[in-house]
């Protein structure tokens, strides 16, 4: 379990702050705190492994919250291509990605190579 101030201290390091920074917002230090002893402190508060274990489950959490699956992308653009009252161009373009998504969008170009034929010899036959 950690403490209130080391919970803020982990939210203010996923949310981008700098281990100086986060330390700072998270434990209210004097203004006449040297950079350097904020910077020490927060390096040991780094090496706690409660600290680095509480990191780790916020940043699963806030990797799984803005996952965007497959899943989710095909139910978004069926519910537009099954609108009444979404636009016929959109979608129209809704369905064209869900095609693109399924692999059922022809080639763009097709390339077709052909070589020369030659005879075939007696000594080709045996």
């Amino acid at each position: 379990m950690i403490t209130a101030k080391q919970e803020a201290f982990c939210q203010a390091l996923i949310a981008g702050r700098s281990q100086s920074d986060a330390y700072r917002d998270a434990y209210n230090t004097k203004p006449r705190s040297t950079a350097g002893a904020i910077a020490v402190s927060a390096s040991k508060l780094m090496s706690d492994p409660k600290i680095t274990l509480r990191i780790a489950e916020l940043r699963k959490a806030d990797a799984e919250a803005v996952c965007w699956s497959r899943r989710q992308s095909e139910e978004v653009l069926k519910g537009i291509a099954l609108s009444e009252a979404i636009k016929p161009s959109e979608r129209i373009a809704a369905i064209r990605e869900l095609n693109t998504m399924f692999g059922y969008k022809a080639p763009s170009e097709a390339v077709v190579s052909v070589n020369a034929l030659k005879p075939i010899t007696d000594e080709d036959w045996l």
